[in-house]
This record gives structure tokens, C-alpha cells and sequence, in this order.
């Protein structure tokens, strides 16, 4: 039943990311699209340096420790 649950949980994501995607196709939408959230996210160079340093830290405590083991 929980495989189910998991599947249907997966499904609801996809589902809801191309509605999601599929609202922000109108040029009318006053939803931005990813492109415009990026451009806006990344205007500022102390948020590209802090996302930078956030991948870095997922990659190292949920990879290089994985290796390491």
C-alpha cells in the first residue's frame, strides 16, 4: 500500500509542475517562469555565492561521505 502512496505522491509532483509549467507559458500569467525566477534569483552576486556554497555543502556531506566510507 505505501509503494502506492509513493507512486501517487511522485505523480501529483509531475502533475503539478506541468500545470505549473503550462500557466507560465501565457504571456498574460502573472506567475513568472523559471527562466525569470533564475534571472531574478541570481541578479545578486551574494545570492550566486551562497548557492554555490549550498550545492557545495550537499555534495560534500551527501557524496564525498558516501565515498569515503
Amino acid at each position: 500500500m505505501t509503494r502506492w502512496i509513493t507512486i501517487a505522491g511522485y505523480l501529483a509532483f509531475v502533475v503539478a509542475g506541468v500545470a505549473a509549467w503550462l500557466i507560465t507559458r501565457h504571456s498574460d500569467s502573472k506567475v513568472a517562469s523559471i527562466g525569470k525566477l533564475f534571472d531574478r534569483v541570481m541578479h545578486h552576486r551574494a545570492t550566486r555565492v551562497a548557492i554555490m556554497i549550498a550545492w557545495w555543502w550537499v555534495g560534500w556531506h551527501f557524496l564525498v561521505n558516501r565515498v569515503g566510507r
